[in-house]
């Protein structure tokens, strides 16, 4: 088995270094800290990491049979399909197709739990036919992925695999990580330190390329 890249994984010490130290200056009580803390993950993590045609947004999602989910942190689109601009002109209506990932921001597991589980079940309830046109390691999902993102959480993957295991599967999300460990679990992958910030790397790069491989019918939110 050969190691991991030191080269790569210096880089990603230094994001993770970079997202705990941001996050410390953080004020927990503030109304908006949520909000503050998905802006550190765009800012200090995915942007820099992904290619500026990558649409990193606040929104909600929508399907052909009318589901909505409510207000999401963060949703990862493929880039080359519409959404569509909301009443605050900072979110977006994202189409199910549109969405390859799914990420929920929070300070750690704990009180909050419960609003993490509603939102997954409800956007499990969403479905898509993304119509792939090449197998790529596989077909897209009828559903769209989502992963939990902790800023701190626990320090070994015994104790997460614990806590999502806990969560009926109808509430659980695909995948976990906690920053400050760098703990990963989910897509059948196993990390941590610097080497499970790659694995959500590797994650939405691969959910991404499974879209890209896609011609779906969006005529269909039209109706019939």
């Amino acid at each position: 088995m050969t190691e991991a890249n030191p080269y790569i994984i210096d880089r990603l010490l230094a994001v993770q270094d970079q997202l705990l130290n941001a996050c410390a200056k953080l004020d927990s009580k503030d109304p908006a800290h949520v909000s503050a803390l998905r802006r550190l993950v765009i800012e200090h993590f995915l942007r820099p990491l992904f290619s500026a045609h990558r649409r990193f947004t606040a929104g909600r999602i929508t399907d052909a049979t009318g589901v909505l989910t409510e207000q999401l942190d963060l949703i990862v689109e493929h880039g080359f399909m519409p959404s569509f601009p909301l009443h605050d002109d900072t979110s977006r209506l994202v189409l199910a197709e549109a969405a390859a990932l799914v990420i929920e921001v929070a300070d750690q597991p704990g009180p909050d739990d419960g609003y993490l589980r509603e939102v997954c079940s409800h956007i499990k309830q969403l479905r898509r036919d993304i119509k792939p046109t090449v197998k790529y390691r596989g077909a897209p999902s009828d559903r769209v992925p989502v992963m939990v993102v902790f800023f701190q959480g626990p320090e070994d993957l015994e104790d997460l695999q614990r806590w999502w295991m806990a969560i009926p599967e109808a509430e659980r999300p695909d995948a976990v990580c906690v920053l400050s460990s760098g703990c990963f679990l989910g897509f059948g992958l196993e990390a941590d330190g610097a080497l499970g910030l790659y694995s959500v790397c590797l994650t939405l790069n691969h959910m991404l390329t499974l879209l890209h491989f896609a011609a779906p019918d969006l005529a269909i939110y039209a109706g019939q």
